[in-house]
């Protein structure tokens, strides 16, 4: 078997720290992917009040 040169086998990674030096790594693909979730379900919890306000009118 032979490995593909296209793969990198080392991703870069992102660092999230606080202020009590909890440290957070997470590869690019995983942050991207977070991020997606993330506004995925601040849309969902944000929906009601539009569909709400469009009620109104």
């Amino acid at each position: 078997m032979t490995k593909d040169k296209d793969n990198k086998p080392n991703d870069d990674v992102i660092i999230c720290t606080d202020e009590a030096g909890m440290q957070l790594y997470l590869s690019e693909k995983v942050a991207n992917r977070l991020s997606w979730i993330l506004t995925g379900v601040m849309i969902l919890i944000s929906l009601p009040v539009i569909i709400l306000a469009f009620m109104m009118i």
